[in-house]
Formats: structure tokens, sequence, C-alpha cells
């Protein structure tokens, strides 16, 4: 009950919320929505931030784990890869200082690979009466000094005189995968596949991590090598099983790990029905070619397959494996004029098509005279064109990839595909051997002079005319 002191307290009690009330300031409501709305976008702002940060995160992971080996870095002054056919036919050979026979001894099927700043030369085989010597040390060339400096010692030789072999410059590691003697000190001559990397920043060298056992055992028999830009492809040529499968595995030096290849299409009548297998790298793929013939080996035959066809065979499993998407498929039946053109024959990839050349025995005038057989084949429309081949020689025909341009080996030719014609590269120095491989670009580039009497050992560097 109210006192004396507050006569109007219950009176005052009921004014008061009037008294609170606070007048709303003009378009207040406008202000609340357009908050509301501000922080709806700062919310999908921060969102969207986060899914980018973690998009971002991923590939930056990526790169790092997998992509942290450099894009090679090319020094057009030495050997130019990207010359046209007419630039290295019209260029010249051009002799590098001369080798001690302290820092490269007389070899054959030394490797060779340009860094950018160093041209490699290292390994190679000698033979020793009925032995075989794989030699270990190399030297390398610097441009910018004008001068050879010998290698450190590798852990071991690799022998690279086979289509198992490999080598690339992977930006920032010669990579090697050869043949190395399985039993230096008791049989030299029993080899197994193995590979080798050598750091030229650090001149350091480490061999690779063991292979798979499902890879095992590879010898110069069955093993095909190439390299894809990015992975080591390591292919057995034997079949894995009556089938006629093939086994392979991916070599990543960014992660310095094998995966194994999932399993390939089935051959065609089964394994015993093989007759050769070849594989090639056609840009971003591998195009694996079985050959095979209508009437299998016979039981006791146990040689397999081999890595071209020695005679026309009845047919062509052609297979593609695609290692990004890590999945194989079956391309179309090659028609009968990629038979008889790939019997001893050679194939190179042109950055469209493969071009194929091969000897083989024709009639002319009523007479048996040895033509180039010459074309290109378009893998996935089964298309054949056929084209002029080169001037023959004494040899096998051989064709290599320079990077812009193909070259034939033998013959000494480069293939103008504007005029559909060979035309030859400069005549090399007199003392100069052929090229030792068609296994990458440097080989087609290059010539090594025989030793002398002293030992000393001169390389020739093909320079281009220019555009």
């Amino acid at each position: 009950m109210p006192g004396r002191d507050l006569p109007d307290l219950e009176e005052r009690l009921r004014r008061l919320p009037a008294a609170l009330a606070v007048e709303a300031p003009a378009g207040l409501a406008e202000q609340v929505a357009r908050g509301g709305r501000r922080r709806r976008r700062l919310r999908r702002a921060a969102a969207a931030a986060v899914v980018a940060a973690l998009v971002a995160g991923a590939v930056v992971t990526r790169a790092v784990v997998l992509d942290h080996i450099p894009t090679p870095v090319l020094d057009p002054g030495l050997l130019v890869r990207n010359a046209t056919p007419t630039q290295l036919a019209g260029g010249h050979w051009r002799p590098l200082p001369v080798l001690p026979r302290a820092q490269l001894a007389g070899r054959h099927h030394p490797v060779v690979a340009w860094t950018g700043r160093q041209l490699i030369v290292w390994g190679g085989h000698s033979q020793r009466g009925p032995d075989l010597q794989v030699h270990a040390d190399g030297a390398g060339y610097d441009p910018r000094r004008g001068r050879w400096g010998p290698l450190p010692p590798a852990p071991e030789g690799q022998l690279l005189d086979y289509d198992a072999a490999a080598t690339a410059w992977t930006g920032r590691e010669v990579l090697v995968w050869g043949l190395t003697p399985a039993d230096p000190a008791g049989d030299p001559n029993l080899l197994r596949q193995a590979g080798l990397a050598y750091d030229p920043a650090r001149g350091t060298w480490r061999r690779l991590p063991a292979r798979p056992p499902q890879l095992k055992p590879a010898t110069a028999s069955n093993g095909r090598a190439v390299w894809s830009g990015r992975e080591l492809l390591v292919t057995g040529v034997q079949e894995a099983d009556d089938r006629g499968r093939t086994v392979g595995g991916a070599y990543d030096p960014a992660t310095d790990r094998w995966r194994l290849l999932p399993p390939s299409p089935v051959l065609t009548g089964g394994g015993r029905h093989l007759q050769a297998r070849t594989v090639l790298w056609a840009g971003t793929r591998l195009l694996v070619w079985n050959f095979w013939s209508s009437r299998p080996r016979p039981a006791m035959d146990e040689r397999g397959a081999t890595a071209i066809p020695e005679v026309d065979p009845d047919g062509i499993d052609l297979w593609a494996f695609d290692p990004a998407g890590n999945r194989w498929t079956v391309l179309p039946p090659p028609p009968g004029q990629v038979r008889q053109s790939v019997v001893d024959g050679s194939m190179a990839w042109d950055g469209h098509q493969v071009v194929m050349v091969a000897r083989q025995p024709r009639l002319v005038r009523g007479k048996e005279q040895v033509v180039a057989v010459a074309g290109r084949y378009d893998p996935d429309q089964a298309r054949w064109t056929p084209m002029a081949g080169p001037p023959l020689r004494s040899g096998h025909l051989r064709l290599a990839w320079t990077g812009a341009a193909v070259a034939e080996l033998a013959t000494d030719t480069v293939l103008d595909p504007d005029g559909d014609r060979w035309l030859p590269l400069p005549t090399p120095p007199s003392r100069a051997g052929p090229p030792r491989s068609a296994a990458d670009p440097e080989r087609a580039l290059t010539r090594l002079d025989s030793p002398t009497r002293a030992g000393a050992t001169q390389l020739y560097v093909l320079e281009p005319a220019k555009p």
C-alpha cells in the first residue's frame, strides 16, 4: 500500500512504460535489412574463401608432392630441340673441346643428356675379350666456360644398347634406366634392369628404388622403358600369363616411388601367339603394339617375343595407356599396309601421328630390290598415309624425334612433312661415328668421335641454321 510520502506512486508506475518508450529513428528498418544482407554477403564470401583456400591448398600440395621437379630449362645455344627440318638440314656440326682420356675413356653407347646448362656424357660399355665392361664414369661440358669436367663416379654402370634403356632430363636429375651387371665379380655378362639418377646441382648420384616384385624378373629381352615427361614407364614384353597381358610399372621421381599399372587388355589368341611387342610414347599416352601370329609358338620355344617383328605378322593388337587417367584403351586394328611396314622397321611420334619406315624387298621391273617403305599412321582413325621413304644405305633404319622434327639416323636425313621429302643433314665430320641410339633427341643432335690413339674423345653437336 502506498505511503504518505508517495501518494501518486501507483499512477507513476502506470505511466512508466510510456515514459521509457523511445521513438525509432527514421530508416531504421531499412538499415536493419541492409545489415542483414551485408552479413549474408560476408558469410558467403567467407565460405567461398574457405573453399578457395582448400582448393589452393590441394593444388599446392599436389605441386609440392608431384610437381616439385621444375620444367627443364633448355639453352638453345648448344642443343636446339625445336629447330625445324629446314634449319637442321641447313646447319653444321660444331666440335666441342676434346675430352682427355682421363675424363672419358673409349666406350660405346654412353648416355648423352642436355640439362640446359651442362652436356652430360656418362657410362657406356666396352668389350675386353669375351667379357663386357660397363663403365660408371663420365664428364660434363659447361658451354659458358667452354670446358669439360669429370663427373663423380656412379654406384654402378649401365648398359644402354637395348630398347629396355631410357634416358631423360627431369628438370632436376638425369634419369638413367638400363642394364647393369647382376654379378660383376662372377659373371659380368649377366645383366639386370636397374636405374640411377644424377643431380648436377649437387653433384650426387642415387639408385632408384627397387621395382615392385610383379615387375621381376626383367632382362634385356623382355623389358621396355619410356619417359612420359613425368614418369618412367617400364613394361614387360613377355606375356604375364597365357592370355597375353603385359605387366607394367611407373616410377615418379617427384615422389621417388613406383606404382603398378592396371592390367592390360588381353591379346588376340593368347600369349603363345605373341610374335613381337613394341612400345612408343605418343605425346600423352603409351602405345603398345602387339604383333601376333595365327600359329602359336611351340611349347618348347621359350625365346619369347622380340621388340620388332621379323616377318609379316598376321595381326596387330594396338593398345593405348593413359597415365593421367590410369586406364587402357583398345584402338582399332591397323590395316595391312602397317603390318607390312613394321617388319624390321622403326617408328617415331611426330607430335601428331606415328611415322614408320622399313626396308622391304620389292619386285622392280621383274627384279627383286630392297626399297624403303614409309608412311604416317593415325592410331585413332586407323588411317595409313604412304609417303616417300628415305634413301637407303647399309644398316637398319632408325627414327628419332628431336622435339620438332623426325630424323632418320642411318641415312642422316630429316623428314620435311610439308614437302613430303627427306632432307640430308649436314655431312658429319670424317672421324665422327654414327649416332648411338634413337632413344632420345640428344642422340640425333650429337656425334661422338672414336677415341684417338692418345685416348681423346671428340664430341660434335648439330648447330641448326638461324630462322
